[in-house]
């Protein structure tokens, strides 16, 4: 199987310091199954996600859009 790709752009004005969270996060949850790539360029965050196991694929988006919410909460308050 080839490898499959998801890509999450998410635009947020302080899209520089979700980064650095997402950084904290995913070191501290290793994926073993897929490969991801953070990088920010102004207020546009992009985490791309790659795989050969499309459940494991799923299981990082999800993942990585779990992070995305509980911060985006963390900031409101």
């Amino acid at each position: 199987m080839k490898d499959a790709k998801i890509e999450i752009v998410y635009t947020h004005e302080k899209a520089k310091d979700i980064e650095r969270l997402l950084r904290i996060e995913e070191n501290s949850s290793p994926f073993f199954k897929t490969r991801s790539k953070i990088k920010t360029e102004g207020n546009t965050l992009k985490i791309t996600i790659e795989s050969d196991d499309i459940p494991a694929l799923r299981g990082s988006f999800n993942t990585f859009m779990n992070w995305l919410m509980a911060i985006e909460e963390g900031m409101k308050l």
